[in-house]
């Protein structure tokens, strides 16, 4: 049974057209969304917002020490399947650490800055957004119905696929909607979820539920003794 989702209200709608094609005897149970959010880029550092130039911004050395945690989180604890992500460069170096074999998937970009693009955080009226991004949308820029929309189409994508995992590399505004639409929680309010470069958010689709919400693997593996050179070989380096 597939899942697909209202706009607007969180409030989940089942249908069964997603695995309609798919035999009965083929169709996998439990599909689990390993949803990773990018290592943190140079403008993420700086905190200038920025959403275009697909080939600009790269990771930092902190960023690729993230992706490598993430990649080696993931292959420990053996989730394969494919791996999307973003067309922008922080996410696609994040994917290459991940897998080499990824692909883009433009559903997964981040939500579209308009004339904030390329500001400072401090020089626009970004504590509004935060407070409600429903009504105070970046001027010129991306509404959150349009991200909801084409979030909405990929996770109804990621179930018609027939596999028991799938990774999907993203950004803060991306995450946060899917994990508000499945948690219930009003789009408005999607601020108060905390979304940190490197996580890691897993969504089991047809349970309907979040499993776990953004896990550092970056903490978690220092925690258990992995040193940053063991972490950074993750990426070839």
């Amino acid at each position: 049974m597939g899942l697909r989702f209202s706009i607007g209200t969180g409030q989940r709608l089942l249908s069964g057209s997603s695995n309609a094609l798919l035999p009965s005897t083929s169709v996998v149970t439990n599909v689990i969304l390993y949803l990773v959010r990018h290592g943190e880029a140079q403008l993420n550092a700086l905190g200038i917002l920025h959403s275009r130039n697909y080939d600009d911004n790269p990771l930092t050395d902190r960023g690729k020490l993230e992706a490598a945690a993430a990649a080696l989180f993931l292959h420990r604890m053996g989730a394969g399947g494919p791996v999307f992500t973003s067309p922008l460069l922080r996410a696609r170096q994040t994917a290459n650490c991940i897998n080499r074999n990824y692909r883009v998937d433009d559903r997964l970009r981040e939500i579209d800055m308009g004339e904030w693009e390329l500001k400072r955080i401090s020089e626009v009226p970004f504590d509004d957004y935060r407070r409600d991004p429903v009504k105070y949308h970046p001027p010129g820029g991306e509404s959150i119905e349009s991200v909801v929309n084409r979030v909405m189409d990929f996770l109804n994508f990621v179930e018609g696929i027939n596999e028991r995992s799938v990774i999907a590399v993203s950004h803060w505004h991306p995450i946060a909607t899917i994990a508000a639409l499945i948690m219930g929680l009003p789009l408005s309010n999607i601020y108060k979820l905390r979304i940190s470069t490197g996580s890691i958010t897993a969504i089991d689709l047809d349970n309907d539920d979040v499993l776990f919400l953004n896990l550092s693997p970056l903490r978690v593996l220092r925690s258990l003794g992995f040193s940053d050179n063991e972490l950074i070989k993750e990426c070839g380096e």
